[in-house]
């Protein structure tokens, strides 16, 4: 497994534990669908969507600045933790 697929699996193991933490009509709002759309769907169906958005949404570059911004919150401040 490359670096690259570990990170993507452990992303997607995140945003699956994330999804198990909510409730079809917490999810729903985060789907890209219409709620009468998902409304026929089970639990589970939302939360595979909202896993794949979720990756989906990185993977497309949308969160760029803000990743760049938190990196460099934690990793340029390392001397403020010990």
């Amino acid at each position: 497994m490359t670096k690259e697929e570990r990170y993507k699996k452990a992303l997607v193991n995140i945003f699956y534990y994330q999804a198990q933490r909510q409730s079809k009509k917490e999810l729903q709002p985060q789907l890209f669908f219409d709620e009468e759309t998902t409304d026929a769907w089970t639990v589970e169906q939302c939360r595979i969507l909202y896993i794949k958005n979720q990756l989906g949404f990185i993977q497309d570059e949308n969160l760029d600045d803000e990743i760049e911004e938190t990196w460099n919150i934690i990793f340029n401040n390392e001397e403020q933790v010990t």
